[in-house]
């Protein structure tokens, strides 16, 4: 579903103060359903009166739902509802709206269990600890009134339970919950809601008698907040530590919802999440990956690799039903989203605990893909021994740092910033290129860039990044006086951008001089280079022989050898490495891949024989290469070709 975009544009305009928009909402919802409600207290209070001052917003609000669709359903109330929670505090508690087929999925899976192994199914406890605007519930009390004679009045009261870190979030479900009643002709004065607010990191559910006396949930579902590392709030961060699963790497809030929720859970509790499925390989997801094969949880996993299925955020996802029943491993599926309903047990292959490594990531694949990746991996030596990938510079503010050049004199370069020209000293400027968007050797002159680079260096050798040669090479910044004596025109232009430079890292950090980049990873990169992106669709790696070059937005593999390197070069352009990359790496919208080191770092370079590597030198056919990598690996040409 998909609201149109002239309805958003006009809440969006409208407020993004909860209690107006909770009363256009009601107001438009039931004017639209010719609902009348007599009796409950909450939603008449919400009602906009014929004689108010928001009357004629809500007339037009209306008027513009008429224009462009014909029904205003209950599925449209949620979605609404989660579109005008405002963008703040999207960042911070990680809202998104759920599809109803993925909720209408994840809850048939998880109460069908329940529903087969109980005679009566009066008292199941269903949960939601992220419930946001509710629209979980929803989907559960749709399939669960079919199955009991029970009054939504007793079902809010007895079977649904939820929480969210937001007031207005927990409201909203109640109206939801209340207007949903009222469609179905149960308008009452108040219901009971086991509905709160509060912090899923360490509310006290055993407070709640309920849910204490069944000793935790029977069904637990959701899709827990979208938030990164470096959003989450300051009271969650001091949580953090008081789940295992938190403890390696700087863990996405998502990870702690798998430990919390099936802690939660009864013994024969089932969990249902739509969720990020980059904890299978991250490193943050070790601990996930620990707690759960620790246990041996049985665990269904449906992958939807690179299909988004959330508007508006680059998200990869995965549905994971887990209980806390003891299995051996792991019921795998890749599927698309609108094929969840088709998968049957026969859809699923398990891949057991055993054969899963927690540290380097779960490879879930079929034994074929997993033995060739393993076979990959043991031939030769693996790629992070024989040569060293490295970060390019990181300015934090690249588009201050970096420029194109328009015109040059024999001392200076010429750009435009916005409408101004600026010059800038030649000799304080460094060639720079962005990995990122180059393909080939023959992009290299056209994207070229200028960078201002403020240090100097004290020492330098040349080295090898095969083997065992390590870069010496010390750069450090320019005293502030002599980089304003020497090069005035840079300076003035930087100290122009000095309140924008300290608003790098949020402001938090300090810098020793103000103009220094924001990172000093990069600096010393001397030698013949391989250039890479940070994700890509295709394996692009571009030789440059310019041993100062910096880069950003990318990768290099270094060497004093340039030979080494275009040998390389074809063996990370093969369809085996491209392969390796697929099956072992982070998917990206598109058919992109991570290309981040602790992916590739364990190819197998199988050590060829120095008539090999003339041969591999010579040969411009990459197809052949493939070919011959296959048989050197002992690799049926077959697994790869079609990749």
């Amino acid at each position: 579903m998909k609201i149109p975009k002239q309805i958003l544009s006009f809440l969006k305009s409208y407020s993004f103060e909860p209690i107006k928009i909770n009363r256009l909402i009601v107001s438009s919802f039931l004017v639209f359903n010719n609902l009348k409600v007599d009796h409950n207290k909450l939603i008449k209070s919400l009602i906009i009166a014929s004689n108010s001052e928001e009357i004629e917003s809500l007339n037009l609000f209306v008027e513009i739902i008429s224009k462009y669709k014909e029904d205003y359903k209950i599925e449209d109330l949620i979605e609404l509802f989660e579109f005008v929670i405002s963008p703040a505090d999207k960042e911070v508690n990680g809202a998104v709206y759920t599809p109803k087929y993925i909720r209408d999925y994840i809850v048939e899976e998880t109460s069908h269990q329940y529903y087969y192994e109980n005679e009566s199914i009066e008292n199941v406890r269903f949960g939601d600890i992220s419930c946001g605007c509710g629209g979980f519930f929803i989907s559960f009390i749709d399939t669960y009134k079919q199955k009991t004679n029970k009054s939504l009045f007793e079902i809010y009261r007895d079977n649904i339970f939820g929480l969210d870190i937001q007031s207005y979030s927990i409201d909203r479900s109640i109206i939801l919950l209340s207007l949903y009643a009222i469609m179905q002709g149960e308008d009452v004065k108040a219901f009971d809601f086991n509905l709160f607010v509060g912090n899923a990191l360490n509310f006290d559910w055993a407070k709640v008698s309920i849910i204490n006396e069944n000793n935790g949930f029977d069904i637990l579902v959701g899709n827990p907040p979208y938030v990164g590392a470096s959003k989450i709030d300051d009271e969650s961060k001091q949580l953090l530590s008081n789940w295992s699963v938190s403890k390696t790497g700087k863990p996405d809030l998502y990870l702690l919802f798998f430990q919390i929720g099936l802690e939660l859970l009864a013994e024969k509790g089932n969990l249902g999440y739509i969720t990020m499925s980059s904890f299978s390989r991250s490193l943050n997801g070790i601990g996930v990956r620990k707690y759960i094969q620790d246990n041996m949880y049985a665990f269904k996993y449906i992958d939807f690799g690179s299909i988004q299925i959330f508007h508006g955020r680059r998200t990869y996802t995965c549905i994971c039903i887990i209980s806390k029943k003891k299995d051996s491993g792991i019921y795998y599926t890749k599927s698309s989203p609108d094929g969840i309903f088709n998968l049957t047990s026969k859809s699923f292959k398990l891949i057991p605990y055993a054969n899963l490594n927690i540290k380097k990531g779960w490879i879930l694949e079929d034994s074929i893909i997993e033995s060739t990746l393993k076979k990959i991996e043991k031939t030769g030596s693996s790629l992070d021994s024989i040569v060293e990938i490295k970060n390019g510079i990181a300015t934090l503010r690249n588009n201050i740092y970096v420029f194109k050049p328009i015109n040059e004199t024999n001392e200076y370069y010429e750009f435009y910033e916005k409408d101004e020209k600026v010059r800038i000293e030649k000799e304080i400027c460094r060639n720079i290129i962005k990995p990122s968007i180059l393909k080939s050797e023959d992009e290299i002159e056209s994207l070229m860039e200028k960078i201002i680079f403020p240090y100097v260096t004290i020492s330098s050798n040349q080295a090898s990044l095969f083997k065992n040669n390590q870069v010496n090479k010390e750069i450090i910044p320019m005293e502030e006086e002599y980089f304003k004596q020497n090069f005035p025109l840079a300076y003035t232009y930087l100290y122009g951008h000095k309140q924008e430079l300290s608003k790098r890292d949020k402001g938090n950090r300090i810098y020793k001089k103000w103009f220094i980049y924001g990172r000093s990873q990069g600096l010393t990169l001397y030698g013949y280079k391989l250039l890479f992106p940070y994700i890509s669709d295709k394996p692009y790696f571009v030789y440059s022989d310019e041993k100062d070059l910096f880069y950003y937005n990318g990768f290099s593999i270094l060497s004093k050898n340039p030979n080494q390197l275009k040998i390389l070069k074809k063996i990370l352009q093969s369809k085996l490495f491209w392969f390796y990359v697929k099956h072992i790496s982070r998917p990206y919208e598109n058919n992109y891949y991570s290309l981040g080191k602790r992916y590739i770092r364990n190819f197998g370079v199988y050590n060829f024989s120095e008539k090999d590597q003339k041969w591999i030198d010579k040969q411009s056919d990459q197809s052949l290469i493939d070919s011959f990598l296959c048989e050197k690996y002992d690799i049926p040409l077959e697994i790869i070709k079609n990749i």
